[in-house]
């Protein structure tokens, strides 16, 4: 049996305003995810986040890592927090920035458990449905020991 697992996070900083949005992301899966959480926004009163390219970079980073390095939490093993890979990533500046992180094996980490295990958790269901939030960012990445690996990066 396997058992998924999810981390959140959330920053606020005073700052202006972020990258323009993009296209989606992550691939197909990501889209997926796209559409599910803004599905779970709109349901919920919420508008929709928009895909944005430094976004997915950082979140991008942050899953790979995780596959590659097993840095199963929201520091990379480099000892990078979501604030520097996002500010690395050249999303900046911003005014809240959110992340939240998934991993499961099997059909568990698949987009639909995943969005359906953070709208389950009350920090990752804060995140995903603060209205404030305009952008995000999906990392995917697959095949590592724990399966699937899932960043979010949320950002305003």
């Amino acid at each position: 049996m396997s058992i998924p697992v999810c981390a959140a996070v959330v920053l606020s900083i005073a700052s202006m305003t972020a990258a323009a949005p993009a296209q989606a992301d992550g691939g197909d899966q990501g889209g997926e995810v796209l559409s599910e959480i803004n599905a779970m926004r709109a349901a919920n009163g919420c508008g929709p986040v928009v895909a944005n390219p430094q976004l997915t970079a950082a979140a991008e980073r942050h899953a790979y890592d995780v596959l590659d390095n097993g840095a199963m939490s929201h520091t990379g093993s480099d000892g990078s927090s979501p604030v520097q890979r996002v500010t690395d990533a050249g999303y900046a500046p911003y005014a809240a920035l959110g992340e939240v992180v998934f991993w499961g094996t099997g059909s568990s980490g698949s987009p639909e458990a995943a969005v359906s295990w953070w709208m389950n958790s009350p920090g990752h269901r804060a995140n995903i449905l603060k209205p404030g939030f305009t952008h995000i960012g999906i990392g995917f990445a697959g095949g590592g020991p724990s399966g699937t690996y899932w960043t979010q990066l949320f950002g305003a």
